[in-house]
């Protein structure tokens, strides 16, 4: 197979045997991005990244990957400037008129407050999550191009353990737009069977866990079930857990 510069990331995660490679792909932005907002090269202290994290702000999964690094310091000067602006921005929208009796809470009700406004804008918003999206789909769509182009990956594609199911999703939309008609059609067929096969291959190791916590199976061989469940949370939830040491 080809390498390209654009490629490695791609071929690097498909040749780790793993249960979603397009997992092992996000997982190593993720950790470029958490580095990038925190890391050695203190990007945070740039006065154009700081707005951007001033604005935005953290999801919750973001804040927590923020306060493992071991950075208390820059996250603490991150949150502080964030939270002077949260206030900033929040004193203002608590300016306009409180909203009258349940017309902020009924039934499919769009809010009508700026508290309520800003608050949903924040919750929607993370600079991690960001700059992970800025490269993540042009990833996906150089899985396509690599496929349209290399036999070699394509054989690798279908060898491959499947996906999880989110990631499966973003496949199955994305390849009409960027796969043409010679490769689409075989790509989605392919796509549906390494899903379902794997996916069904990791169910009956969980049920194989299952029975291994029976006592009526205590003498029976574990097979491939031991590591089941850490398996199991990448395909139906797009979870890679770390390896135990």
């Amino acid at each position: 197979m080809k390498e390209k510069i654009y490629t490695i990331p791609i071929q690097d995660a498909f040749g780790q045997g793993c249960e979603c490679p397009v997992c092992a792909m996000y997982q190593k932005l993720e950790e470029n991005a958490i580095n990038y907002t925190i890391g050695s090269g203190a990007s945070y202290m740039e006065e154009d990244i700081r707005a951007q994290t001033d604005a935005q702000g953290f999801c919750q999964k973001h804040l927590r990957d923020l306060y493992a690094y071991p950075n208390k310091i820059g996250l603490a000067l991150m949150l502080k400037t964030h939270m002077d602006k949260t206030i900033k921005e929040l004193e203002q929208a608590a300016k306009a008129p409180l909203p009258s009796p349940n017309s902020i809470f009924k039934k499919n009700a769009k809010p009508s407050s700026p508290v309520v406004e800003y608050v949903e804008r924040q919750e929607a918003a993370c600079f991690v999550c960001g700059y992970i999206n800025q490269t993540f789909e042009s990833y996906l769509m150089t899985i396509f191009y690599i496929y349209e182009r290399e036999e070699d990956f394509r054989r690798q594609f279908a060898e491959s353990k499947g996906f999880c199911t989110s990631h499966y999703k973003d496949l199955f939309c994305l390849a009409p737009r960027y796969l043409n008609k010679k490769y689409l059609e075989p790509f989605l067929k392919k796509l549906n069977e390494i899903y379902l096969e794997n996916f069904k291959r990791v169910r009956d190791d969980v049920e194989w866990f299952i029975c291994k916590n029976d006592y009526r199976y205590k003498e029976e061989p574990w097979k491939n079930a031991k590591d089941a469940l850490p398996r199991a949370l990448t395909k139906a939830g797009s979870i890679i857990v770390p390896e135990e040491e």
